[in-house]
């Protein structure tokens, strides 16, 4: 009685055992390759949507793929679909926080969720990785002027300047200089940053620039008006 009653609770103690957790890996093991396979060869492509599928395809087979929750969360991104993408950029950035893909993504997530602030800590994070890392130093820029802290911003600037020589950094410099109403040092930036490889950077120089000046021509005083001319002096009468 005593055997088959202690064989009971093995037995028992066996059924509750949690299945076990697979280890975090970055690259796709076999269960995973082909779709992980496929879901690189659709974002090549810029198919975004049949990316998304092939990588949730390969999570199915393996959780813990760093590479296809990275997939996952730039498909997502790439769709319009940020805040979907947090989540698994940030089990990617938790797992693998050495690489520096998953903290640039998650900052770029959270910084299309409106979340600015949680955006400028995690591009800091790719920067500690890589800090003449232009695609991160974007994200950061981005979210600082949207939380209004442009000398932070220019802090970024001067010690990315010490890493590494990028035309995108004028970029930056130029946008900071609109942004404090002096767009004349602004445009001196304009002609450098035209050469970025990324002319989505030039072109929010260029719409700071412009609204720069707009907003000092509405902040001039008007014209004084013009005095109204003199009448003309009376005729003569004839005698």
């Amino acid at each position: 009685m005593t055997t088959l009653l202690s064989l009971c609770f093995v037995l028992a103690a066996h059924a509750k055992k949690p299945p076990p957790v697979p280890e975090p890996a970055w690259k796709p093991g076999e269960a995973a390759s082909a779709a992980s396979k496929a879901g690189n060869a659709a974002s090549y492509s810029s198919d975004w949507p049949a990316s998304e599928t092939a990588f949730r395809e390969a999570l199915t087979a393996e959780p813990a793929c760093g590479m296809a929750l990275l997939g996952l969360g730039k498909a997502l991104v790439m769709q319009g679909r940020a805040v979907d993408a947090v989540e698994p950029l940030q089990k990617a950035s938790t797992s693998f926080a050495e690489q520096l893909e998953p903290h640039v993504w998650l900052a770029r997530a959270l910084y299309d969720s409106g979340r600015s602030a949680e955006a400028v800590e995690e591009a800091k994070r790719a920067i500690a990785i890589k800090p003449g890392s232009v695609e991160a130093q974007t994200v950061a820029q981005r979210a600082l002027r949207v939380e209004k802290r442009y000398a932070e911003a220019r802090e970024m600037v001067v010690a990315a300047r010490g890493v590494a020589n990028a035309v995108a950094w004028d970029c930056f410099d130029g946008v900071l200089y609109a942004l404090e109403d002096r767009p004349g040092e602004a445009a001196k930036m304009s002609n450098t940053c035209s050469g970025s490889p990324d002319p989505q950077l030039y072109r929010e120089l260029t719409t700071a620039i412009m609204e720069a000046i707009a907003r000092a021509e509405a902040a001039a005083p008007p014209p004084e008006p013009e005095p109204a001319p003199a009448p003309p002096p009376p005729a003569k009468k004839k005698k």
